[in-house]
């Protein structure tokens, strides 16, 4: 018989557990708790299932051990396959397995070694967003990680291009960046601050995560918190070098070729 667990998404494993090895779900395992780590619809097969685990010798605690394995293996596999994976943010239609935005771009972050290029069109909490990313950065000195993002201009702003770029600058640096944390290399697309009404207006739109040169992220969610744990976005992660470099020099090339300056700390 195939177990219930099989069917639970990445985010529902990793409250379960958290909930086990806490202490905060143990047995008499109670269903309103459940219902608060998993879809309504799983509830009442988990709870049987973790009784039946529970009650053949098991504690609570061995038993989010064994599906903090279950999960492992289920990483493994997907990285052993190389193959390209749906990545959502929203609600988990009941037997998803689908992976989480806020979790990819958790552990790419937190599992770089060299490079992390980002690129996005808006950041808001960014302070929670970028604290795995900081935290790494300050383990690895040598970590480089590049920012591609956009700064606007909001309709009738009549500001210099110089002051809205420092507008943005201390907006970043107050609001947006942990504290105490060297500061990314940050690029954007000039054009989006130019202050002359009849030049053609463009903003830099583009989404995604590049790890050490391999592991891309391409997605529809800003980096902000509901784009991140609540609204219903869409992307895709995959291992894969080659795509990684294309876009990598792409963006390169724009740089080489004015297109993308960088902001001046």
């Amino acid at each position: 018989m195939t177990s219930i667990l099989n069917e639970l998404s990445d985010r529902s494993l990793r409250g379960l557990i958290t909930a086990l090895e806490s202490g905060r779900l143990s047995p008499p395992f109670s269903s309103l708790t459940l219902a608060q780590l998993v879809p309504q619809d799983q509830v009442a097969g988990l709870l049987q299932e973790l009784q039946s685990l529970v009650g053949s010798s098991s504690t609570a605690h061995s038993a989010g051990a064994w599906i903090r394995i279950l999960l492992q293996q289920r990483e493994r596999l997907r990285a052993d396959a190389g193959t390209i994976e749906l990545v959502m943010t929203g609600p988990e239609p009941p037997g998803t397995t689908i992976r989480d935005t806020a979790v990819v771009v958790r552990q790419m972050f937190s599992h770089a070694t060299r490079s992390i290029w980002i690129c996005g069109f808006a950041v808001y909490q960014g302070k929670d967003i970028f604290q795995t990313l900081a935290q790494r950065m300050t383990a690895l000195p040598e970590l480089k990680v590049r920012m591609f993002l956009n700064v606007e201009r909001k309709k009738g702003d009549k500001s210099t291009d110089t002051v809205l770029l420092q507008k943005f600058v201390q907006r970043f640096r107050e609001t947006q960046w942990p504290e105490d944390v060297r500061l990314p290399d940050v690029y954007f697309d000039p054009r989006a601050v130019e202050s002359d009404e009849h030049s053609a207006s463009a903003c830099l739109h583009a989404k995604f995560v590049i790890a050490d040169g391999h592991q891309v992220f391409i997605s529809s969610a800003n980096f902000t918190a509901a784009a991140q744990q609540r609204n219903i976005e869409a992307g895709v992660s995959a291992e894969n070098p080659r795509l990684a470099g294309e876009i990598q020099q792409h963006f390169q090339a724009l740089i080489d070729h004015g297109h993308l300056k960088q902001l001046r700390w």
